[in-house]
């Protein structure tokens, strides 16, 4: 069974990064450029997961996260390459599952990827 992840990237080679490294992991990857995509996406399709970009083209993913909550029960994992905890703080009240830093740590994101899909 190959669960089918969502991510929300508008960075063409971190779209590439993270395609190649959750498909090597057996998992079916549809990738989004912007958070309007990935709206339009969910009303087509279910996901066992959504890995979303804070920074991205017109609707950041924080302002699209209640969006997407409440089209889906996927958990959602915001990735941002800014560490700041009241963005954290927010998008955990807003219902992000957990929270990913870029440059990531591929050991980290595949294991958060996969506790989170119930995928061991």
């Amino acid at each position: 069974m190959s669960f089918s992840i969502l991510v929300v990237e508008d960075d063409a080679v971190n779209q590439n990064v993270l395609k190649r490294f959750l498909t090597a992991r057996g998992l079916s990857v549809t990738v989004a450029g912007s958070a309007e995509d990935a709206l339009q996406l969910l009303s087509e399709k279910s996901f066992a997961a959504i890995l979303l970009d804070n920074v991205l083209p017109g609707m950041t993913g924080l302002q699209a996260l209640t969006e997407i909550v409440a089209k889906t029960q996927a958990p959602v994992l915001i990735m941002t390459g800014h560490a700041d905890e009241e963005l954290k703080k927010d998008a955990l009240l807003l219902g992000a599952k957990s929270f990913l830093y870029k440059p990531f740590d591929f050991d980290l994101l595949a294991r958060t990827v996969e506790e989170t899909i119930g995928q061991k």
